[in-house]
């Protein structure tokens, strides 16, 4: 009885680690690897400012602003979005500090803040300011319960750094493909899947600016969470490819070695969207067991378990 009791157990137990797969990798490598070393403030290049010991401040232009959590594991960055009358936070970070004074310190415009997605990392501050948007599609809202939204433990992933999932009060409901209206600024609001079915990107055509989130950034992209898909991640990569130009700047959510903002730009997405199709077809092979590495170019590449 023991022995059947034994080997029943162990069979859920790989059961739960092969379902969980690309979580436990995730784990493992974040253990393996450890936390950056502490950057130092004279890491930085002269014209980034740090506002205290853990959030710095860069001007990108005139009315938008990269505040940087270079001192986080993952080098969070996060947007202060300009305009006449008004101004979006675009991702608010995992919010191990309060990151509303620094906002307050750069503008008195009313604020409405609204993530690139749902992962613990991009909403940790959203309960900290009145005004929050969501992506308005089918599946953001099956979770709101009137104004309330509560993400799912797998949206959320908090659980990785024992961070609770918040209950959020939703103000705005943005549909994709319209437009915001900041007072002299306008920015196109795109679902953007591939990382997370309900990412959400804003493109800024007049000053030739997209806020891209985690669908790229310096270093490795996660194509391996829950709900990543590398057929959506492809499509994505065509329409944006479609909208944006050959000096367009892509703000992106991490950056892994280059000091500064994570800037990229469009040979980035080019080549990420060549070396999709590559993946898609099988025609490029990754490195590793239960998620691939793939090579993207010398500052980007792409884990997935999708094939």
């Amino acid at each position: 009885m023991k022995e059947k009791f034994f080997l029943f157990a162990l069979l859920i137990f790989f059961a739960t680690v092969w379902s969980n797969r690309v979580l436990l990798v995730f784990a493992v490598k974040g253990f393996v690897d450890g936390p950056p070393a502490l950057y130092e403030k004279s890491d930085e290049p002269q014209h980034v400012k740090w506002f205290d010991d853990y959030f710095t401040v860069e001007y990108i232009d005139d009315k938008t602003i990269a505040i940087g959590e270079p001192r986080y594991w993952q080098a969070n960055y996060n947007y202060l979005i300009l305009g006449d009358e008004r101004a979006i936070l675009f991702d608010s970070g995992p919010g191990l500090k309060d990151i509303k004074p620094v906002i307050v310190s750069l503008t008195d415009l009313p604020i409405t803040v609204v993530a690139s997605h749902l992962h613990y990392d991009h909403v940790g501050n959203h309960d900290r300011f009145a005004s929050v948007a969501m992506l308005d599609t089918p599946s953001m809202r099956a979770r709101a319960t009137g104004s309330r939204f509560k993400m799912s433990s797998m949206q959320h992933l908090g659980f990785l750094e024992n961070i609770k999932n918040p209950v959020l009060n939703v103000s705005e409901w943005w549909q994709p493909d319209t437009h915001i209206d900041l007072g002299g600024r306008r920015l196109k609001i795109l679902n953007a899947p591939g990382h997370t079915p309900d990412s959400l990107m804003l493109w800024d055509e007049r000053r030739n600016l997209l806020f891209a989130g985690d669908y790229i950034y310096d270093g490795l992209l996660y194509a391996m969470l829950p709900g990543s898909d590398l057929d959506d991640y492809e499509h994505t990569a065509v329409r944006l490819l479609s909208i944006i130009n050959d000096t367009t700047r892509l703000l992106t959510a991490h950056r892994e070695s280059t000091p500064g903002a994570p800037i990229l730009a469009h040979d980035d997405l080019l080549d990420l969207y060549q070396a999709l199709q590559k993946i898609n077809r099988g025609e490029l092979k990754g490195e590793g067991w239960f998620s691939k590495t793939y090579k993207i170019n010398q500052r980007l590449s792409l884990a997935s378990d999708q094939y």
